[in-house]
């Protein structure tokens, strides 16, 4: 399967209609900011998993033009090389973010969530695999939800994903088939001894590149269940009444004077 065809077997251009726009921010920020949050965090997934997908487009081109100084195997192999590394972390940021995108939908729902930055980026932050599963199940009473995404995190394409990002950002980087040598002795005799060298891991572009396709493929479906389980029907309709446009407001007003007077409070 070659990467192109990817956008026509699993298109995601509909999870665009889950990206917040103003009217979503007037008809929900008041008591179901949540579905705010969680839109905005579709338009991060969207974004890095359609990157992820020109990364292994890019894998194909035949010429680079003054991307590289030769265009001989060595040249080729170094680029794709480059371009199969940005793929396979774009695709474990969408794994994280899909968590910080159901952890969001399950918190609160108040003005505070958005008007106030630092909520939004210290729920971010707070997020990983174990709050994540507490918030689902201990305090929303998720559990068929985090057992779904608890299946796909221990699915072994997933895994084998996680354990290839991890070991680059904990301990370096592969050897690239094709790239150079990868010794594991000096090739020099020492009196009938060997001396060792540190050897990495080898991996072949084209091996790696059909993995992160399959995968491509996985997390296309897990997230789309996710989205069809949680996102409610309508949530883009961009028409909004009077009447809420007005009840925002006043709610708004209300809401910033009692955070200033939290906020005097505090510098007492």
């Amino acid at each position: 399967m070659k990467p192109h065809d990817l956008s026509d077997l699993n298109d995601i251009d509909h999870w665009r209609k889950f990206c917040p726009d103003i009217t979503q921010y007037l008809k929900y920020s008041q008591d179901q900011a949540h579905l705010v949050l969680a839109g905005h965090k579709i338009e991060d997934i969207y974004t890095q998993l359609k990157m992820a997908r020109a990364s292994l487009i890019y894998l194909e081109v035949e010429n680079y033009g003054q991307l590289i100084g030769k265009h001989d195997n060595l040249h080729l192999t170094f680029i794709r090389s480059k371009f199969l590394f940005d793929a396979l972390a774009l695709y474990n940021y969408c794994i994280d973010l899909s968590w910080q995108m159901v952890y969001l939908y399950h918190g609160d729902a108040h003005f505070g969530v958005i008007q106030l930055e630092e909520y939004y980026l210290q729920a971010s932050k707070d997020c990983d695999y174990e709050s994540l599963k507490g918030r689902l199940v201990k305090v929303n009473k998720r559990d068929g939800l985090f057992e779904y995404i608890d299946r796909f995190f221990n699915d072994e394409l997933t895994k084998e994903i996680r354990q290839a990002y991890n070991y680059i950002k904990h301990r370096g980087t592969y050897h690239i088939e094709g790239l150079g040598l990868n010794q594991d002795t000096v090739p020099i005799g020492l009196d009938g001894h060997q001396l060792k060298m540190l050897k990495r891991k080898s991996i072949s572009i084209d091996e790696w590149k059909e993995k992160l396709i399959q995968f491509d493929i996985s997390f296309s479906k897990y997230f789309e269940d996710i989205l069809s389980t949680l996102m409610p029907e309508g949530f883009e309709d961009n028409t909004m009444s009077l009447e809420t446009l007005a009840n925002t407001a006043l709610n708004l007003s209300e809401w910033e004077r009692k955070q200033k007077n939290i906020d005097k409070s505090k510098e007492k």
